[in-house]
């Protein structure tokens, strides 16, 4: 009976000994987790309080809506005009926006270096001369172009032209949207593509051409849009 006791005890501690001995090794063969600290980001500067931000856009509603209400409600009495008061994008939209812009900044060997937010009008028609619909005619949007700095340090908004051998181009534009002279070194191209443009006598040429990329982004969702359709 003794003996059995002994026997059983030396069996325990044996197993308790190679128990410790593979934890220990387990130990030893796991390699040690780098957790990668996460720095904290300082807010912009342009970042203003909730307070500026509402006495910003009060400001709006008493020097700007009137002004436009008034306006577009002479020009058509018989309707009521809504004045648009913001606009959005889901977040992934600008997300895949950003990613585009600099694809496609990066071909052409340029860096953005700001967007510029214009503020627009729909014109009061259907559709613009390429035939896209016009959802709400007279309505204030916005819309997003990226710029480069120029060896003048001066920023123009731009459009990509691809060329015949597959290059791509920036070409850049004025504050205005027109096309910057001296833009294009190549006038026989631009001579080549003036019948494309007929439908729009202000532009050139070149802003027509079938290879030209727009970096420019609209189609937001402003709100309110008009109520007085049919």
């Amino acid at each position: 009976m003794k003996n059995q006791r002994k026997n059983f005890l030396k069996l325990f501690l044996t197993s308790l000994i190679v128990i410790g001995f593979l934890s220990c090794e387990t130990k030893k063969d796991k390699k040690p987790v780098t957790v990668q600290e996460v720095s904290e980001v300082t807010a912009p500067k342009q970042i203003v309080s909730v307070a500026q931000a509402k006495s910003m856009y009060d400001a709006y509603g008493e020097r700007r809506v009137g002004l436009i209400e008034k306006f577009e409600n002479e020009q058509a009495p018989e309707k009521k005009f809504d004045v648009a008061r913001f606009g959005y994008y889901d977040y992934n939209t600008i997300k895949d926006y950003l990613a585009y812009i600099e694809q496609e900044a990066k071909k052409a060997n340029v860096e953005i270096s700001t967007l510029r937010f214009y503020f627009s009008n729909y014109p009061d028609k259907k559709s613009f001369e390429d035939g896209r619909e016009i959802k709400h005619p007279k309505q204030n949007s916005f819309f997003i172009i990226p710029t480069l700095k120029t060896e003048d340090d001066r920023d123009y908004g731009f459009y990509i032209r691809e060329e015949d051998d597959g290059k791509n181009v920036p070409v850049l534009l004025t504050d205005n949207l027109n096309p910057k002279k001296g833009n294009d070194s190549d006038m026989q191209q631009q001579t080549e593509r003036k019948s494309e443009a007929s439908f729009l006598p202000n532009a050139a040429p070149d802003m027509f051409y079938e290879k030209n990329k727009s970096l420019i982004m609209n189609e937001s969702n402003m709100v309110p849009p008009p109520y007085h359709e049919d």
